[in-house]
């Protein structure tokens, strides 16, 4: 699922039946610990991601395509709202594919994630072009359940996020996946209005790029799962205010 913030998004999430594939768990091998300074990669049905903690705190994710369409860098605070995205093309960003985001609510500055924490404030997101576009944001944090991801366990916290542009249209949800032992915030799902968002789990979790299908230690793969539509993004530069 491709997660550009500013991107206006058809409803609905389609789900395919996967039979006769190498579960993420049968491909589980050594559960990543700590703070994911050195990244951690989590395999999706139509996406692979690198996940790492940058030196300021804010979590990185490079989102890659399984069917090769796309590659996407977001750099997001603690509790997953991102600050700033841009997408990679033939090795280079596209300045038209930048975009930035700040924050101004309560509290003040943008809260890190913790059972029960809220937020609610305004964003401002800045195209490449210079364009800007402004939204009510609510971020909820719940509390601590125990998930797996492939063969490993965690503790997390679910994370709903509500974003309303203030010039109208539908309300667009998030939800995340905060977890506290490597100190990252997965994104998981995207929808509009009363709709769910999708919030599937990763199949697995690993120190190395998963396999593609077929191979040894290679689970679900491209086309087979979740093939969601494209998400919201951001761009390079933002900061928090």
């Amino acid at each position: 699922m491709i997660r550009r913030v500013g991107a206006i998004l058809a409803g609905g999430v389609m789900l395919a039946v996967v039979t006769g594939v190498v579960t993420g768990a049968a491909a589980q091998g050594i559960c990543p610990t700590g703070v994911a300074r050195d990244g951690v990669w989590f395999d999706f049905p139509d996406r692979s991601v690198l996940t790492r903690v940058l030196s300021d705190g804010r979590v990185e994710e490079i989102e890659f395509g399984h069917d090769g369409s796309y590659m996407y860098v977001y750099r997001a605070l603690p509790i997953g709202l991102v600050v700033e995205s841009w997408s990679i093309e033939n090795g280079y960003a596209p300045r038209n594919e930048e975009e930035t985001v700040s924050f101004l609510g309560t509290p003040n500055p943008v809260p890190d994630p913790m059972a029960g924490v809220r937020y609610d404030g305004i964003s401002t997101l800045r195209f490449g072009d210079g364009s800007e576009s402004r939204a009510t944001v609510n971020v909820v944090v719940g509390e601590a359940r125990t998930v797996d991801i492939g063969g490993c366990s965690y503790t997390a916290h679910d994370v709903a996020v509500t974003r309303v542009d203030l010039d109208g249209g539908l309300p667009q949800n998030d939800a995340m996946l905060f977890l506290p032992d490597l100190a990252v915030t997965l994104f998981l799902g995207f929808s509009e209005g009363d709709v769910p968002p999708e919030d599937a789990l990763p199949l697995s979790v690993s120190l190395t790029p998963p396999r593609p299908p077929g191979e040894a230690g290679g689970g679900l793969g491209a086309g087979a799962g979740v093939l969601p539509p494209p998400l919201p993004q951001l761009g390079g530069g933002a900061e928090q205010k």
